[in-house]
């Protein structure tokens, strides 16, 4: 298994934009031409996840200064539960030595029809070396949990982030918070 950068204009490419449809619920979804677009600053790192030379899924970070803000994470239904996730994320942070990585996942909320699943989500990151931070964010009219790859989670560089990501992404932008 190998990560590569995913040019926009590849076969593979499209490949990924099937993975992208089937992954995530609309209101979650930005097409990955919109993702190409939002890079100006090549702060944008778009890479297919290969087995044995054939893409399978593929991440989307955003680079910002010691932040990789792993925005997009999506596995082909059809490969999922087979062990390449874990090793993809091992991948990624081999590719970012020394930087956080910061994601986040629909909060767990027993209230939550998809709670097993959203479960299972947070579960897979804490495995793969992710630590919870404490901290949260509301948008697309659902609450998500951050984690990062460091036990202390460095919130002013997050917020510098995210400052910068609402000039570029100005209706998809987390405002941070504790319970």
């Amino acid at each position: 298994m190998e990560l590569r950068t995913l040019p926009r204009y590849s076969a593979d490419k499209l490949i990924a934009d099937a993975i992208n449809e089937e992954a995530f619920p609309e209101c979650e979804r930005n097409s990955l031409d919109s993702l190409y677009a939002s890079d100006t600053e090549e702060r944008l790192d778009m890479l297919g996840i290969y087995e044995d030379e054939n893409i399978v899924g593929f991440f989307t970070v955003r680079i910002f200064e010691n932040i990789r803000y792993l925005a997009y994470f999506a596995v082909s239904h059809d490969k999922r539960s087979s062990g390449i996730g874990n090793k993809a994320l091992q991948l990624l942070k081999q590719r970012y030595p020394g930087a956080q990585i910061v994601t986040e996942f629909e909060a767990p909320d027993e209230n939550c029809s998809n709670n097993s699943l959203r479960l299972r989500r947070r579960d897979f990151y804490l495995r793969n070396g992710f630590c919870e931070t404490g901290w949260y964010s509301f948008y697309d009219d659902t609450e998500f949990a951050i984690a990062c790859t460091d036990k202390d989670f460095d919130k002013a560089a997050f917020e510098k982030f995210t400052n910068h990501l609402s000039s570029i992404v100005p209706d998809h932008i987390p405002k941070l918070y504790m319970k």
